[in-house]
């Protein structure tokens, strides 16, 4: 069981991050961190019609790219946790959507991010998942 030292939770087994992806658009190129990104469209909406769909695409190839940098499958991940800002986290739904993951939609703007490490590593440290 996990333990906590006052807001700290303090797992049995530390968690790790495999991989990562970043992933942007025509902006982000643009800017002082372009060299650290895998993957930058060449205009603000990725070739999409809208940005909603530019947004989906975005978790999409950071998804993917991921999954090609630790070299496994969709089915060696035990659960995917994404979120974004539109109605029912629908552009990381629509991202989801075409892989074999059980997902969990968050929605906790700023925090997304936060949460979703925090989840990913809770899952992993409970024995729910081996890779989140």
């Amino acid at each position: 069981m996990t333990e906590r030292r006052g807001d700290t939770l303090l797992f049995h087994t530390p968690p790790v991050i495999a991989a990562q992806a970043a992933v942007g658009g025509k902006k982000e190129g643009e800017g002082p961190l372009a060299a650290h990104f895998d993957f930058l469209g060449k205009d603000a909406k990725l070739g999409q019609k809208t940005f909603e769909k530019a947004e989906s695409k975005l978790q999409e190839l950071a998804l993917d790219t991921a999954k090609r940098k630790l070299g496994i499958s969709y089915e060696d991940i035990d659960v995917l946790f994404a979120g974004d800002l539109l109605n029912q986290c629908i552009s990381s739904s629509f991202a989801a959507r075409g892989t074999s993951i059980p997902f969990l939609g968050l929605y906790g703007a700023c925090s997304t991010m936060a949460e979703s490490l925090l989840l990913a590593a809770a899952f992993a440290d409970a024995g729910f998942a081996d890779t989140a």
